[in-house]
């Protein structure tokens, strides 16, 4: 009966080193794809995406906070640009409040 041995402990040895450093570079370039197609997706959605009917929605109201206009023409109520109803109110509101010597004893 004949024994073996002859393990072959060097060729053993390389592939073992050989098979940890495809190991890595399987590793790496995995990393690299995922961070490439990363890269690309975050362009395709954030930096090129389109512009969409909420643009010109908010586009429409701001045109609409920004212009003059009939609300109802009957009970004779109109819409002011918002700078000039913000102005308008405080108009009111300061000659309406009472100044400082009407509150002192």
């Amino acid at each position: 009966m004949a024994q073996y041995n002859d393990v072959q402990t060097g060729t053993i040895g390389v592939i073992g080193a050989i098979s940890a450093i495809l190991t890595f570079v399987i590793i790496a370039a995995a990393q690299v794809l995922y961070y490439q197609y990363q890269s690309e997706e975050t362009q395709r959605k954030e930096i090129d995406a389109p512009i969409t009917s909420a643009d010109h929605l908010v586009d429409a109201q701001t045109a609409e906070l920004n212009s003059y206009g009939w609300v109802d023409r009957e009970k004779g109520i109109v819409s002011l640009p918002i700078e000039r109803a913000k102005q308008e109110v405080l108009a009111t509101m300061s000659s309406s409040a009472p100044s400082s010597s009407e509150t002192k004893p």
